[in-house]
């Protein structure tokens, strides 16, 4: 990386942390690692809890058992309970075309943990992903990462955010091949040519504290 300007000293700590690969890297693979988390966790659980009480729930379906007013397995059109599979299902687990749940996933997923074509939720997988935490070909969210991402903190092959890291990289602090930032844009460049910087407001610089 060929660091535009070192006056480190002036930038928030999280992009003085962005400054170098490394720092790159230590934020990169734990965002990665909680969306995967977050997302394969409550799927192994569910796949196994489907497995292992495949019976059971084959028997609360049939005979209708509810908890707390709600079915415990749910199957149909638009089916309303605990776990819920269908076209429009609603539940704690809903599995379906447009589901809204705890544990989404469907074409159009809505939930705490939402997986799907379309997936919106506190952590999302998806298509198009919107979420606080989001991954998919594009996503948007407080942190995001994609082959187009959006967010506060965003890492893709074109990242658009207020920290944003990619191949193209556009926002205040901005880190990449081709970058275009407000405060800092850094160019990830070969040792010989020079950095590729394009700061949108070049003469506009954050104030130095007065010395003394």
């Amino acid at each position: 990386m060929t660091v535009a300007r070192t006056d480190k000293e002036t930038l928030p700590p999280l992009a003085q942390r962005l400054c170098s690969n490394k720092g790159i890297r230590r934020l990169l693979w734990p965002f990665g690692l909680c969306v995967l988390i977050a997302v394969l966790g409550p799927t192994l659980i569910a796949g196994v809890g489907a497995l292992v009480f495949l019976d059971d729930l084959k028997d609360a379906h049939q005979s209708a058992t509810e908890v707390w007013g709600l079915p415990v397995v749910a199957i149909g059109e638009a089916p309303r309970g605990w776990i819920s599979i269908g076209r429009e299902p609603v539940g704690v687990v809903a599995i379906g075309g447009y589901a809204v749940g705890v544990f989404a996933s469907g074409i159009v997923a809505i939930g705490v943990v939402a997986i799907g074509t379309i997936g919106i939720g506190v952590v999302s997988i998806g298509t198009l992903a919107l979420g606080l935490l989001s991954l998919g070909a594009v996503a948007m969210g407080f942190a995001s990462g994609g082959a187009v991402a959006l967010g506060r903190l965003a890492f893709g092959a074109c990242a658009v955010g207020w920290y944003a890291v990619g191949g193209v990289a556009a926002g205040a602090y901005a880190w990449g091949q081709w970058v275009w930032g407000f405060f800092r844009a850094e160019g990830w460049t070969p040792p010989n040519p020079p950095p590729r910087e394009r700061l949108l407001f070049p003469n506009w610089r954050r104030p130095r504290p007065a010395s003394g």
